[in-house]
């Protein structure tokens, strides 16, 4: 499901790097160049042509309005960039604002993000069509069908495992004030909202990934 090569084509982390957050140990490039140059490097050698050939430094600078001598230079590690550069670099690239200098974590997050959007898509067109198919088939949709279990069980396993002991504590304790106030789920305060989620922690950001490049 996280396969880090893809992570790392997604986001221009390197893989080493991206290997090290996912197992929660503090990784990164802290210098902004350097990461410009690290992404900037993977995306010429990974986005390429419809013949497979890479792009030359003279249809970069053509396409993206960048002089030849300022990509060479860019692409060399010779001249340190600017926001016009980063902006003009991520057009052509197709790559999001900010792809170029982000943190390290930051951009890693962003790619989890994707991925966790991309899974869920999936979960709510499968759902969709069980509904459909039990629709025609005169049969009732399943206990999970009807609760949305499988999608809870979906987020839950992209949590880092701290994370997702706050999310069954949170469960746990939400059911017992179901079941103690004995109407249906009805509680003294409001009841979650399906967008609302459990504090996982102070230091767990998204997908895994800790603010210091860790995670829980």
């Amino acid at each position: 499901m996280l396969d880090p090569e893809t992570l790392n084509r997604a986001c221009g982390v390197p893989l080493d790097v991206v290997r090290a957050l996912l197992q929660g140990r503090a990784a990164g490039e802290p210098d902004i160049h350097e990461r410009f140059r690290q992404r900037l490097d993977l995306l010429h050698e990974t986005h390429r042509k419809d013949n497979g050939r890479k792009y030359s430094h003279g249809e970069i600078a053509r396409e993206s309005g960048i002089s030849r001598q300022q990509v060479q230079a860019l692409l060399g590690g010779d001249r340190r960039p600017t926001m016009d550069h980063c902006a003009r670099l991520e057009r052509f690239f197709d790559r999001p604002a900010g792809f170029l200098q982000s943190e390290d974590a930051e951009a890693l997050i962003c790619a989890l993000a994707g991925v966790e959007k991309t899974l869920l898509r999936e979960y709510q067109e499968h759902s969709e069509r069980n509904a459909l198919a039990a629709a025609g088939a005169g049969r009732r949709p399943s206990l999970y069908e009807r609760h949305g279990v499988d999608g809870i069980a979906l987020r839950a396993a992209l949590l880092p495992d701290r994370a997702r002991t706050k999310l069954l504590e949170w469960l746990d304790q939400y059911m017992d004030e179901c079941l103690g106030e004995g109407a249906g789920g009805s509680t003294d305060g409001p009841a979650p909202k399906p967008g609302d989620r459990p504090d996982p922690g102070p230091d767990t950001v998204s997908g895994g990934v800790t603010a210091g490049g860790g995670r829980g």
